[in-house]
């Protein structure tokens, strides 16, 4: 995505919001004081700071001593709510227990010990960690901005008698983005009287400098003051910032009040109706001058005018009233979220004619009178935003033009998000909030009052519960303004990372489902019988503040949903379920409704202020409660989102164009990656009210296919162009479509509408299959919407066999979801046969997108007339993990079962009917997933002429890749083929070109200056007219240029030993292995053999009376990423399969243990090696197709590295399989060398491993120099350590590959723009600006381009107060 860097200015004219992060607001570089220079050279203050693990010491923090550091942000002013501490490398006691946190808004602080200082937090008994480098955090409630944090050790852990000393401190919070000042320099403002000195007059009071407002009237405890008539117009004032002058303490304010009006004008400061907004007495003294305090107070009413009135001095002075700088903090309040001619329903029809419902929401100054008001009975109407659903926190009304006892005195607001609302006594309603209304003090007049609501709704119902009079005549009103936003959107997006609380889930239903964006199912077996259970979540695009959950039910079995649910946060980085992160409670709902129907949405909102980067969703009981398990099909992390970050936010999906029957509607659809405001356009214009994801157009014809519509992210990148096209069925060849609606379970079974145009070679009219096998229950239609006849006018008629149906989970939102979401599935054994076929050169497509969480190779035979005349594809199913975010289709066209491309449709041209049938097989060889391959749709299409140039061919996938930090990297796909174009993907993403990314859209990728942001797995997407393919994935990742062998080596038996009970272990863990007789007892028999490098453990060699095996306990559990090489040399195994190596006693989704290497015997009874994986609810699977030499020594390895495991056998990849989830953390933290084994545990007795009796697996022959790294190593790293074990040398003397540092392309990135303004003497602005202006009604847009506009441009003094940003 092209980045758009823009800056935006706060005044009178240019006006900004900012959006909090939970990041550190203090970077390297900012201004730091240490509390004293007592600290080593190398070991200086600026290493707090400085984001990497360097220390900072400073002797004085000796024996309890206070030590530590000022910062003060480049960012100005920030909120922080919580601190992280990473602890230093050595030296527990030195480590910090008691810490405070204060905070200064001093214009500067130049001292450790100077300024004025107000105390955040104290973090008491802070718990002591003996690692080294771990970071800790702690929330904390703030909701004051600061400009400078003192952050003190007041003790240390031991108390240390040399220093204190910290890694790393980190302020988490972001830009304060709190109340702001809404007065401007050079507002309207009239001093109580002009009673000061020449150059100490009223306009000094919000001048925004240290200047002084000096009054006489203030002396002897008078009041005096002003009045200020903020250029913004009416906002609503939540609190003050009050500097004091430059002498005299005596005169600072002591007691204050703080007024608002809202008459039209204010001519006088006496003049006017005024109303109380608060009064602050006992005001603390200042402690210096030019120092400023705030002070906050409730108010839920809006103003245009604001009288400030100082009631006592501090002295109380004999002279005066003196103020630096008044700043009176608040906000405009929100927009009004109906628009003139939404949908609305008066409480009855009781108006006269010209004085209707519809007024009440044109904009404009006409009147709603409804004579159902009269004598304090309720009248009023419901609204219906065209926007959608919305949060609303105000209410604006306009009094009328006449009968001020007719105004509203008590009104109710409710909210409903029933699909529709048929009339204003009907519905289900909540209460948002009911107020009393003060009397208005003039005609057409406004009053906006406040409120708080956290709750989002579609319709609202404005109740007049009282008038003033109470009148006897009627209610009403000139205007009502709901004032809010667009509802909170979930913050999270498939692909995020996210970590289930176990892996006991069926294969297809793992963690991930639950934020896909798709109705697939998340199960979890853990949360039967009320037992917790849930995931962890971490947003992509950081930190975010929630505010609400919306949680769908799953296909079947209610008793499975969710009943109570607690929700936490954490700035920790987390790797797990319960991985150590320190989690803060956000809340819990508890007694969920019980909702019968599936596939239903529950939204609940909640007050949450702070912001986390990642989220854990637990559930504590579930309705039945189920004897089985929880389940649920998305659950959304709902957060308000006003203002955008330009370089957070992008589009996953851009629209697509969209084919139509003639005079049908169109929809398109946008996925973004966050919960970011849009706006669609037509033609370049907004279209009011299009903000949702999707956009629905009306009815397509000849005279408006030409319109061209797209979607912005308000305030940054617009999207592409996108139209609706006609399809004429007649200009096609006719064909026969058939969707398999499926089941329910990765989404509601979804049946084509008689108008979907979908499919390869597009049609209409497709043909809905409820069942999973039998035949066609109607008669079918082909694409021109007729009955299909076939040989002498017969029905075309299906007969069709699978293993059950199910659901691939790619949605219901457009035509080609629809036909996509349901499938039928089998192993084998499974035909689809079309009856009655007229001969002909046909044409047959099968679409295949899979299953969730399923990676499967798959075949599909078309039958011809004898064995010899049969034709098979072979590929990879794409299952809808990997389709959704993309969603383009992929063919199959491989006929050779080792040379399989990743796919969602095959086609077979040339297709002639054998007496009538067309029949086709298909099913899997892969084992190890709870269910079959994939069947979503088929075309048949008749006389069809075949194509006349091949798909693209894939000849050389791409590699895994590894370069230096900041050097050139590339990978290259190659493929043959006529017109081929071709699109990189990043982690199944398409990507662009720009900033680091060259060649896109060629087969050679560049990445120029690789960082850990472009780290990830990358596949080439190939295209022309025949279809497209689609690479296996690689990873592109980082090596440091000092890299060993021996770095994350963790493990490391070179099993040397000539006897005894013990294995040395010479990688980084500590514990050895342990060698046992199959009684669990130590072994006595020598074991030791002669090996490939050194010696060897020889395990039931040919003279051992007892079997013998190794276990190394507590290992180093693999992460993401990992590696595990080992030699061994076998005369044949007993029985059909043996353990070679194994964490734990068994690899399934219930122990959760990692890895396992293998021999078994195949259908041939041949030994093959093997090796398998659990990640996330699968067991992932690798076999050699070749058989195991005996008596030889062999290299066997296999790595992981987050996505994909791959199988080596003598430094030679063997087999390769992508993983969507994790590898899994292990329930059993041992490994097992040479057996199947047990942990035994009898009572009264110490636990011992024991082999399996009934099942031992038993390993015979010798292993040789086991080694376990915790980072994948490459294929040119295998080799190497191949190569050396043959040289007699162990793996850690292999050399590992590290590319030469290739110097990057150029990098071209933009100049941030700029702008500033100075407000000239005569009230005109003049903006000075680089790069391109653009100005809007609201700071939320929609931004257009200030036409003719160049730097610097004037602003006259009554041009209307607008926004403006520049950009690039």
């Amino acid at each position: 995505m092209k980045r758009l860097i823009q800056t935006v200015l706060v005044s009178s004219f240019l006006a900004a919001s900012s959006v909090t992060y939970a990041q550190s607001v203090a970077q390297p570089g900012d201004p730091v004081i240490a509390s004293s220079a007592n600290s080593p050279g190398s070991e200086g203050v600026a290493n707090a700071i400085d984001g990497k693990p360097t220390k900072y010491l400073n002797f004085d923090g000796a024996n309890g001593n206070p030590s530590g550091f000022i910062v003060s942000p480049a960012l100005g002013k920030t909120l922080v709510t919580g601190l992280s501490m990473q602890t230093a490398n050595d030296a527990p006691d030195r480590d910090v227990k008691v810490v405070t946190l204060e905070g200064s808004n001093d214009a500067e602080v130049t001292a450790w010990d100077a300024g004025n200082w107000e105390l955040i937090v104290q973090l008491d008994d802070i718990p002591a960690i003996a690692d080294r480098f771990t970071t800790q955090t702690f929330s904390f409630e703030n909701k004051k901005g600061f400009l400078h944090y003192r952050w003190t050790v007041v003790d240390t852990q031991g108390p240390s008698t040399c220093c204190m000393q910290i890694a790393e401190v980190g302020f988490l919070g972001g830009v304060y983005s709190g109340p702001s000042d809404v007065t401007q320099p050079g507002d309207a403002v009239i001093a109580s009287s002009a009673n000061s000195p020449g150059s100490e007059g009223v306009a000094n009071a919000i001048d925004g400098q240290p200047t002084k407002y000096l009054n006489f009237d203030g002396s002897n405890s008078k009041p005096s003051g002003f009045v200020v008539t903020p250029s913004l117009g009416m906002t609503y004032v939540t609190g003050m910032a009050l500097q004091s002058a430059n002498d005299a303490p005596d005169r600072d304010p002591k007691s204050i009040t703080l007024e608002g009006s809202n008459d039209d004008e204010v001519s006088a400061y006496d003049s006017g109706n005024w109303q109380l907004i608060t009064q602050i007495d006992d005001i603390p003294a200042w402690t210096g001058r030019f120092q400023t305090k705030e002070l906050f107070f409730d108010n839920d009413r809006a103003f245009k005018h604001y009288r400030w009135v100082v009631l006592d001095t501090q002295g109380p002075s004999t002279c005066c009233l003196q103020i630096a700088e008044v700043e009176l903090l608040g906000s405009v309040p929100p927009a009004d979220v109906t628009s003139p001619g939404d949908v609305v329903i008066a409480s009855s029809a009781n108006s006269p004619g010209s004085e209707g419902v519809a007024n009440a929401i044109d904009g404009q100054p006409t009147k709603y009178l409804n004579f159902d008001g009269s004598n304090s009975k309720p009248s009023g109407f419901v609204v219906t935003p065209s926007i959608g659903k919305t949060v609303i926190t105000g209410v604006h009304m306009q009094s009328a033009n006449d009968a001020p006892d007719r105004d509203v005195k008590v009104v109710r607001i409710e909210g409903s998000n029933d699909e529709e609302i048929a009339d204003y006594d009907s519905g289900n309603w909540q209460l948002i909030t009911e107020m009393n209304v003060p009397a208005y003090t003039g005609r057409f007049q406004s009053q906006v009052l406040m409120f708080d609501n956290v709750w989002a709704f579609k319709h609202y119902r404005w109740i007049a519960v009282d008038t003033q009079g109470p009148s006897t005549c009627c209610m009403q009103i000139a205007e009502v303004e709901l004032l809010g936003g667009s509802a909170p959107k979930d913050v999270t997006s498939p692909g995020d990372a996210v970590y289930a609380s176990s892996s006991n889930s069926p294969g297809s239903e793992g963690v991930a489902n639950a934020i896909d964006g798709q109705p697939t199912k998340y199960l979890n077996f853990d949360g039967s019988n009320s037992k917790p259970s849930g995931f962890v979540v971490t947003p992509g695009i950081g930190s975010t503040t929630i505010t609400g959950i919306s949680m769908q039910t799953a296909n079947d079995a209610p008793d499975r949903d969710v009943k109570v649910v607690l929700i936490e946060g954490t700035n920790d980085a987390v790797s797990g379920w319960d991985e150590g992160a320190s989690w803060t409670k956000i809340t819990q709902i508890d007694d969920i409704p019980a909702i019968g129907d599936r596939f239903t949405t529950q939204e609940f909102y909640f007050g949450n202020d702070k912001s986390y980067t990642s989220y854990r969703w637990t559930v504590v009981d579930t309705q039945g409660p189920s004897t089985c398990c929880m389940q649920i099909a998305e659950v959304e992390f709902l957060a308000a989102t006003t203002t955008v970050d330009c370089d957070l936010a992008a589009f996953k999906r851009q629209p697509v164009d969209v084919v139509v029957l003639d005079g049908e509607p169109a929809t398109f659809l946008v996925e973004v990656n966050g919960p970011w405001p849009l706006q669609w356009h037509k033609n370049g214009e907004p279209i009011s009210g299009a903000v949702s994801t999707s956009y629905t157009t009306e009815a397509v014809n000849a005279g408006n296919a030409s319109d061209k519509y797209s979607v912005q992210i308000v305030g940054c990148e617009m999207s592409s162009e996108v139209v609706a096209t006609i399809h004429d069925p007649s200009a096609h060849p006719v064909s026969i479509g058939l969707n398999f609606n499926g089941s329910g379970a990765n989404g509601a079974p979804t049946a084509s509408l008689p108008t979907d145009i979908a499919g390869v070679q597009l049609q209409a009219y497709w043909n809905n299959v409820g069942n999973a096998s039998g035949t066609s229950e109607e008669v079918l239609l082909d694409s021109l919407g007729e009955e299909a006849l076939g040989v002498d006018d017969y029905e075309i008629t299906l007969d069709f066999t699978s293993g059950g149906n199910w659901g691939a989970g790619t949605g219901d939102a457009n035509p080609t979801q629809r036909l996509l979401n349901g499938l039928i599935r089998a192993r084998g054994d499974a035909h689809i046969e079309f009856q009655e076929i007229p001969d002909g050169n046909h044409t047959l497509i099968v679409y295949t997108v899979g299953i969730p969480l399923q990676f499967q190779n798959q075949y599909y035979k078309l039958v011809g007339e004898d064995e010899d005349s049969d034709r098979v594809i072979y590929t990879e199913a794409m299952n809808a993990d990997q389709y959704n975010p993309i969603q383009r289709y992929f063919r199959g066209t491989s006929t050779d079962p080792a040379n399989r491309t990743l796919s969602n449709y095959v086609r077979f041209d040339n297709v002639k009917p054998v007496d009538g049938y067309v029949r086709f097989e298909w099913g899997t060889s892969t084992v190890g997933f709870d269910r079959g391959v994939a069947i979503n749709a088929i075309q048949l299409i008749l006389d069809n002429p075949a194509l006349e140039i091949d798909a693209p061919s894939i000849t050389a996938n791409p590699t895994p890749t590894v370069a230096q930090e900041g050097s050139a990297a590339s990978m290259t796909v190659v493929a043959t083929g006529e017109g081929l174009t071709y699109q990189w993907l990043k982690n199944g993403a398409a990507i662009p070109d720009g900033g680091k990314i060259a060649g896109a859209t060629t087969d050679t990728l560049v990445v120029n200056g690789l960082s850990e942001a472009e780290e990830g797995f990358y596949s080439l997407a190939i295209f022309n007219g025949a279809g497209s393919v689609i690479s296996s994935r690689a990873k592109l990742s980082m090596v440091s240029s000092g890299a060993t062998m021996s770095d994350d080596l963790v493990v490391h038996l070179k099993l040397d030993e000539t006897s005894g009970t013990t294995a040395s272990n010479s990688g980084s863990g500590t514990d050895t292995a342990t060698i046992y007789d199959d009684y669990g007892e130590p072994n006595e028999e020598p074991v030791g053999a002669d090996g490939l490098i050194g010696n060897a453990i020889l395990i039931n060699g040919p003279d051992s009376e007892t079997y013998a095996f190794g276990v190394l306990d507590n290992y180093p559990k693999i992460k993401d990423n990992g590696t595990v090489s080992l030699w061994l040399n076998t005369p044949g195994i007993d029985g059909e399969s043996a353990v070679v190596v194994r964490n734990g006693s068994a690899i399934n989704i219930v122990t959760e243990n990692q890895f396992q290497i293998t021999i078994t015997n195949n259908i041939d009874g041949e030994p093959v090696l093997g090796c398998q994986i659990s990640a996330g609810p699968n067991v992932i699977n690798v076999v050699d197709t070749e058989a195991l030499a005996f008596d030889e020594w062999v290299h066997v390895a296999l790595t992981v590295d987050g996505g994909q495991l791959r199988f080596y056998k003598n430094g030679k990849l063997i087999g390769v399989t992508d993983y969507l989830d994790r590898i899994n953390g292990s329930t059993e933290d041992w490994l097992a060398i040479g057996a199947n084994l047990t942990l035994v545990q009898e009572e009264g007795e110490d636990p011992y491993f024991a082999m399996d009796e009934a099942n031992p697996q038993a390993f015979s022959g010798s292993i040789d120099d086991l080694a376990l790294w915790h980072v994948a190593r490459g294929a040119d790293e295998i080799q190497a350590i191949y190569e050396k074990g043959l040289g007699g040398e162990d793996a850690s003397k292999a050399a590992v590959t590290i590319p030469d540092f290739v110097e990057p392309g150029e990098i071209v990135e933009p100049d941030a723009p700029t702008i500033s303004l100075v407000r000239n003497g005569d009230g005109t602005v003049t903006v000075t600006y680089t790069g391109t202006l653009q100005a809007a009604a609201t700071v939320n847009g929609p931004w257009e381009d200030v036409a003719g506009a160049t730097s610097p441009l004037t602003v006259a003094a009554d041009a209307p107060a607008t926004f403006a940003r520049s950009r690039n």
